[in-house]
């Protein structure tokens, strides 16, 4: 038997485990060419080609294949699925028989239940592979016609993308709206009381005054009166119930937030620890647990925390998305103790970065299947001349699932000003409690605030642009090519993304609209379910663009106009000509650079030489 994954360590890992030949494609080893379009534009097939450091990769699995029962294991997505098809290609012709197997935790008991449903790779869902495709033609049907148009127009190097130039958007229009944003006043009104030494206050139920004069007539009018009438006194029992294990994008926004991650950082080493069996599959929607584990932590909080600490009945996190459900979220492969998280780390060979996010990872998985926290929540409503105001107290009765893990502020519901949650003495309905003074505070309304990384993979996923898998690339691509950038933890516009935004809309809008990129998505999932094409998915991008063809590129394709920048300012320096063909291909331009700055340093090394050296 031979099984193939992308991943070396994951690989090694399955080796040692099933005691089986196992072997890695170090990823996709198979792509459209960098240097031109790469796609038919009537029928939009794609021509692929072997990766330049992989070549030699389709004779080693032919190789390792022959005579073999081959499991293909690519990750259980739409791009592991791709590179098996990939795979498949290569060694059908040769391997005894090839399954699909689908390995959703690096761990015996995960790789003995993937083998044991491992299916003719013939008999899969080909809807799968169908998505990969016009996902990855369409993205580059856009990016090969509207990128050279932008820069062109421009003037400059520009990146035109299906899925990355709305996010570029949201981070433009936020930051817009934070400028144009005039703040104003407001007013909040509120009476401190002290009943037997308890100072507490009760805000005026209007809650914001948009005018200080209306505001202090209420405190001209309750200013002579010493006591505040309890009129009305709410108490109850609230629950807070635990959140479902992390998703993909969960994590990354709760990694941003707490371990101060970027999604690309968070999916490098959630990776590593899948890839060393310490997580389930990381890239998912699903907020399934399986039952197995869940008696497990079950058991484990019995031992640790005592019964009281779990539900009667286990927790049902239900996922937004039903198709999910055929996975799991995300999870620890097996129990231990919470003090064990660095020891099992470093046994991987894994940084304390990994268990930093490892044991947010298992806090949050454990707390999932914990007891509600419980809260003594009381609201009491008090008349003063007339004016009505309201307190309202909470208090921890019972830490249940917070006691292994709490939200932070950023995750809570914001409540909003009105809700002053503090500590209250007992008060009877109709109890006169004294009133101390009146407290009339000047407010500013703030503007929206500026996203993070994390927050602005959250905004995605609600306007259901991108997919999981894909997150993290985006950020990662808006941030590299110069549209956005980080400052003290949040994402603002750079220049270059504020120009290209406002030339989409003035010129190629759809592609900046949210509505129709979601639209898209849906229609990729459709194509998954063989319900829709890949080739009408990629006919309707190309007609967005009125069947444009892409400029005509030379071998190796042309010079970026960053490049000819560059290139001019050396000639410029050095006195001297660019040749006419170099001009024509960015390989040559960039080569006859590379001669120059060259010969540039080594002119130098002769002038310092000839300095310490006079002869």
């Amino acid at each position: 038997m031979l099984i193939i994954v992308e991943s070396p360590i994951k690989a090694k890992k399955i080796q040692s485990i099933l005691k089986v030949k196992a072997m890695s494609t170090v990823g996709h080893f198979k792509d459209l060419p960098a240097d031109q379009i790469g796609v038919d534009l009537t029928t939009y097939e794609p021509t692929f080609i072997y990766h330049e450091k992989k070549a030699h990769l389709p004779k080693e699995l032919r190789s390792a294949a022959r005579g073999e029962t081959v499991m293909l294991a690519g990750d259980p997505d739409r791009e592991g699925y791709a590179i098996s098809c990939h795979i498949y290609e290569e060694v059908k012709e040769v391997a005894k028989e090839c399954l699909r197997m689908e390995i959703f935790e690096v761990t015996e008991k995960g790789l003995r239940e993937a083998l044991a449903k491992a299916v003719p790779f013939e008999r899969t869902n080909s809807g799968l592979y169908n998505a990969f495709l016009g996902r990855r033609i369409g993205d580059r049907l856009v990016g090969y016609i509207l990128s050279p148009i932008a820069s062109k127009t421009l003037r400059s190097s520009y990146s035109v993308g299906r899925v990355q130039s709305p996010a570029v958007r949201l981070v433009v229009d936020r930051e817009r709206e934070i400028r144009a944003f005039v703040s104003s006043p407001y007013w909040m009104l509120d009476i401190q009381l002290d009943k037997e030494g308890t100072l507490f206050l009760a805000r005026h139920i209007q809650g914001k005054f948009t005018s200080r004069a209306d505001a202090q007539l209420i405190v001209d009018a309750v200013t002579a009166e010493t006591h505040a009438l309890a009129e009305k006194v709410d108490k109850k029992e609230v629950k807070q119930n635990p959140k479902p294990p992390f998703t993909t994008v969960d994590l990354q926004a709760a990694a941003a937030a707490r371990l101060k991650y970027t999604p690309e950082q968070t999916m490098k080493l959630a990776q590593a620890l899948f890839d060393h069996g310490l997580i389930t599959y990381h890239r998912t929607d699903s907020v399934r647990m399986d039952e197995a584990f869940i008696a497990e932590i079950r058991e484990f909080l019995t031992q640790s925390l005592g019964s009281n600490y779990f539900p009667p009945q286990p927790h049902k996190h239900i996922s937004k998305n039903s198709q999910a459900e055929a996975h799991e979220g995300i999870r620890p492969t097996h129990m231990h103790s919470l003090a064990d998280v660095s020891t099992i780390t470093a046994k991987e060979g894994l940084t304390p970065a990994h268990a930093r996010l490892y044991e947010m990872i298992f806090k949050r998985a454990i707390a999932s299947q914990m007891a509600a926290a419980r809260y003594d929540s009381t609201v009491m409503i008090f008349s003063v001349a007339g004016q009505h105001f309201k307190a309202a107290g909470r208090i921890l009765t019972f830490d249940g699932f917070l006691k292994v893990y709490a939200e932070l502020d950023e995750e809570k519901d914001k409540k909003g000003e009105e809700e002053q949650l503090q500590l209250l003495p007992p008060v009877a309905v109709g109890e006169l409690v004294p009133k101390v003074k009146e407290l009339l505070d000047e407010k500013k309304t703030k503007p929206p605030g500026r996203f993070t990384l994390g927050s602005l993979v959250k905004e995605l996923e609600r306007l259901e642009i991108g997919r999981p898998s894909t997150y993290a690339a985006i950020t990662k691509n808006i941030v590299d090519r110069g549209y956005i950038k980080e400052e003290k933890k949040r994402v603002v516009p750079l220049l270059s993304g504020e120009t290209l935004i406002d030339f989409l809309r003035d010129k190629h809008a759809w592609v900046i609209d949210y509505e129709l990129t979601r639209k898209m998505e849906n229609f990729l999932d459709l194509v998954v379910e063989n319900k829709e094409t890949w080739q009408r998915f990629c006919r309707g991008v190309h007609n967005k663009m009125g069947f444009s063809v892409p400029p005509a590129r030379t071998a190796g394709g042309g010079p970026s106009d960053g490049q000819l920048k560059y290139a001019a300012d050396l000639a410029k320096r050095g006195g001297v000509v660019i040749p006419e063909e170099t001009l024509k291909s960015g390989r040559e331009l960039s080569q006859w650079i590379e001669r120059i700055v060259k010969g540039t340093v080594e002119a130098r090394k002769k002038i310092k030489k000839s300095d310490v050296n006079p002869q």
